[in-house]
């Protein structure tokens, strides 16, 4: 009796595994799902084009420092171009695709990105909130776990769920029980030197811009630690943006 009892639990354990595991991966789809109605159902996943205007501001050590006004222009999927600052204190970087150029007002200089530069750009582009609700999620052999309640930061309590892609990274997306907005979205960066970060943004004062829902306010952490806060101040969705943004001038007097 024994025996048979060994053998069954043997031949069924692996049966229930496999179905408490694609439960859990069911739950994980109905709250990014869920998550997706929040942000503006189709209207927030047909997004083509951005332009975010607000004032950015870089954290020393977890401390604030002196922000700047920025502008920031999105032309989904590989495009984008970020102004800081203005007149001599401008400072801009533009990307398409694998390259990208910087334009630097206090040097008077224009130049290419470095091969890093452009690398830290495409992992920015796919390890993001907008991008992981959009696409991320639904990639090839992504495996999708439910995480029921977890302590996000001091007495705020959310549901996540955790993306692991075929190459083995892996992203995680919290979400306000009530709202489902997201609260948090974390992952593990690759550093140059070898080792790894883990860098996280938290998501605050959501705002209806057209139908769609944007966090007003992001606060980006690594390894625990503040960096930096971006506090939108408008966003304006599928307005145009032209290709001249993009494109890199032949001299600094040719600049935007």
């Amino acid at each position: 009796m024994k025996r048979l009892a060994l053998l069954t639990s043997i031949i069924i354990l692996p049966g229930i595994s496999f179905a408490q595991g694609e439960q859990d991966a069911q739950k994980a789809r109905s709250v990014i799902e869920a998550a997706i109605k929040a942000r503006g159902g189709d209207r927030y996943l047909n997004v083509k084009t951005e332009v975010g205007r607000g004032q950015y501001t870089p954290f020393d050590k977890g401390v604030p420092t002196i922000p700047a006004p920025f502008v920031d222009y999105i032309v989904h999927p590989d495009k984008e171009r970020t102004e800081f600052g203005k007149k001599k204190q401008r400072f801009i970087q533009t990307n398409v695709g694998g390259a990208g150029w910087i334009y630097d007002g206090q040097a008077e200089s224009i130049k290419d990105q470095s091969e890093e530069q452009t690398k830290q750009f495409l992992e920015g582009m796919r390890f993001n909130l907008d991008y992981t609700l959009r696409k991320g999620w639904r990639e090839p052999e992504a495996k999708l776990s439910y995480i029921a309640r977890k302590e996000i930061w001091r007495n705020k309590f959310a549901e996540g769920v955790e993306i692991e892609y075929k190459d083995g990274r892996k992203v995680s997306i919290f979400f306000d029980y009530s709202t489902h907005l997201p609260l948090m979205f974390s992952y593990t960066r690759e550093t140059p030197e070898g080792g790894t970060t883990k860098e996280e943004d938290r998501f605050f004062q959501w705002v209806d811009y057209s139908g769609i829902k944007f966090p007003n306010i992001i606060d980006h952490y690594r390894d625990g630690i503040q960096t930096s806060r971006i506090n939108y101040e408008n966003v304006e969705f599928n307005s145009p943006v032209p290709d001249s943004l993009f494109a890199k001038p032949a001299t600094v007097k040719e600049i935007k």
